[in-house]
């Protein structure tokens, strides 16, 4: 026995399945089997009042204004192919080091504090990148010494020049001194320790 009276036919032509526990289309408030609620599956010709997109290009990543309806691949399309304008593409690494022949490309920017020029990490000491403005302390030191008057004869640049030398190596000596100092005096505590002991 049959009962017809309960539950509807799908509305879909090619199915018109009976189904017992039917959807109903909230757009277009035809009957459906379970298999053909979906707007989808239906072909629901209200489906454009919720299917709401909005389509952007790939190229100028610029919002592309549709009407209801409205198919948005072909609207994209037309976009391309008559006002599209594409972005230039942003440097990822924009701060390439100014040394002569490194190639290297940094995230941020390291400028050298007196050439003012951007540098890589390698590079980035005044010493690294060969700078113009620098001038190593001894130099500096050596370009004091020189803006002195300095006397005519040979003789006399000779006997400063061993002044210099002479100079250079007390420097040298005392340096040595220094370092050997703390080595002799832990040296001597420990006899002494070792003699009270």
């Amino acid at each position: 026995m049959e009962l017809p009276h309960i539950g509807k036919s799908c509305a879909k032509a090619e199915c018109n399945k009976l189904d017992f526990l039917p959807y109903t289309c909230d757009l277009c408030s035809k009957v459906f089997c379970e298999s053909h609620w979906e707007y989808k599956y239906h072909d629901c010709p209200e489906q454009y009042r919720v299917d709401q997109q909005v389509p952007v290009c790939p190229k100028c990543n610029e919002i592309i204004p549709m009407k209801p309806g409205d198919n948005p691949n072909i609207k994209v399309n037309e976009h391309i192919e008559n006002n599209c304008r594409k972005v230039p593409k942003v440097q990822t690494y924009p701060n390439r080091c100014s040394k002569k022949g490194c190639k290297k490309k940094e995230a941020i920017p390291v400028a050298c504090t007196t050439c003012k020029l951007n540098f890589c990490l390698v590079h980035r000491f005044e010493q690294d990148h060969d700078c113009q403005g620098f001038i190593h302390p001894l130099a500096r030191q050596n370009k004091q010494n020189s803006s002195r008057p300095h006397p005519t004869t040979s003789a006399t640049s000779s006997s400063r020049q061993m002044q210099e030398d002479e100079m250079l190596a007390r420097a040298l000596q005392a340096s040595l001194n220094d370092t050997r100092t703390p080595r002799q005096q832990t040296s001597s505590e420990n006899s002494d320790n070792c003699s009270l002991q």
